[in-house]
C-alpha cells in the first residue's frame, strides 16, 4: 500500500517537474520577443499596400508601406502618403521616442467622375488630378488662349458695330443726294467690317467651346490606366553612432 502511494506521488511529481523544466527552458524566448516588438517605434500600414510615405520633422524619411520605423524618433512629424491612381493623404503625428505607435493609412482611389467635374470647372484640372501634368497644362493654356482671343474679338466686334450704327445714323440724317451717296459708301464699308468682326467673334467662341468640350471629354473617356508596380516593404533604423539613418527595402516580385 505504501509503495503504491509512493508511485502515485512520484508520477504526479514527475509531470509537474517536467512542466516546470519546459517553462524554464522556453522562458528566455518571451522577453526576446517582447524586446523585438519594442524596437519598433512607428509601424505604418496602408490600404492599399505599396504606398510611398514621407515624414517631415527632425528627420526627413521616406518609406514604402508596410514600413517599420525605430524608436528614437521624437517630436511632431508631418506625414504625406502617395500612390499612383489614388488621392494624396496627409496628417500630423507626435512621437515621444519611447512608445510604439501604429499609423494606418487608407487612400481613396481616383475616379472618372471626380476628374470630369474638375475639368468641367477648370480646364486641365481633371488631367492634373490624374497625374497627367503635360496634358493638363496643354488644355489649360489652350482654353486660356482661345478665351483671350474671344475677348479681343468680342471687343473688336463691339467697336465695329458701334461704328456701323453711327454711320447708319449719319446716312439716315443725310439730305442732299451727294451726301447720301458719300455716306452710303461709308455705311457699306462699316457694315462689312462689322460683319467680318462678328464672324471672327463667332469663330473664336466656337473654338473656345470646342477646346473646353474636348478637355471635358478627355477627362471622362481617357482615364489613365493605373498599374501597381512591385510590392516593396521597408524598414528604417536609426544609427546614432554613425550619425545617420539606415533604410532597408525588400521587393516582392
Amino acid at each position: 500500500m505504501f509503495s503504491r502511494v509512493s508511485r502515485i506521488i512520484w508520477s504526479s511529481g514527475s509531470k509537474i517537474g517536467f512542466i516546470i523544466l519546459v517553462f524554464f527552458l522556453f522562458q528566455p524566448a518571451f522577453p526576446q520577443e517582447e524586446e523585438a516588438k519594442s524596437e519598433a517605434g512607428l509601424v505604418i500600414t496602408s490600404v492599399p499596400s505599396g504606398v510611398t510615405v514621407f515624414l517631415e520633422g527632425e528627420y526627413s524619411l521616406v518609406a514604402t508601406t508596410p514600413a517599420t520605423l525605430p524608436l528614437g524618433l521624437k517630436g511632431s512629424y508631418r506625414v504625406k502618403a502617395f500612390k499612383e491612381g489614388y488621392e494624396g493623404w496627409s496628417t500630423h503625428i507626435w512621437l515621444d521616442g519611447s512608445t510604439p505607435k501604429l499609423l494606418s493609412i487608407t487612400l481613396v482611389p481616383k475616379t472618372r467622375l471626380k476628374g470630369a467635374l474638375r475639368s468641367a470647372f477648370i480646364p486641365g484640372w481633371g488631367q492634373y488630378y490624374y497625374g497627367e501634368r503635360k496634358k493638363a497644362f496643354l488644355f489649360s493654356f489652350s482654353v486660356l488662349g482661345t478665351a483671350i482671343a474671344y475677348v479681343i474679338a468680342d471687343d473688336n466686334f463691339s467697336n465695329k458695330n458701334d461704328a456701323y450704327v453711327s454711320a447708319k445714323n449719319d446716312y439716315n440724317a443725310a439730305r442732299s443726294a451727294e451726301e447720301i451717296n458719300r455716306l452710303k459708301q461709308i455705311l457699306d464699308q462699316k457694315q462689312r467690317e462689322a460683319y467680318d468682326a462678328e464672324n471672327l467673334r463667332r469663330t473664336t467662341l466656337v473654338l473656345l467651346a470646342a477646346t473646353w468640350g474636348f478637355n471635358l471629354m478627355d477627362a471622362i473617356v481617357f482615364l489613365p490606366s493605373f498599374k501597381d508596380g512591385l510590392s516593396v516593404s521597408s524598414s528604417i533604423s536609426l544609427e546614432p553612432e554613425n550619425g545617420g539613418v539606415k533604410l532597408s527595402l525588400v521587393k516582392n516580385f
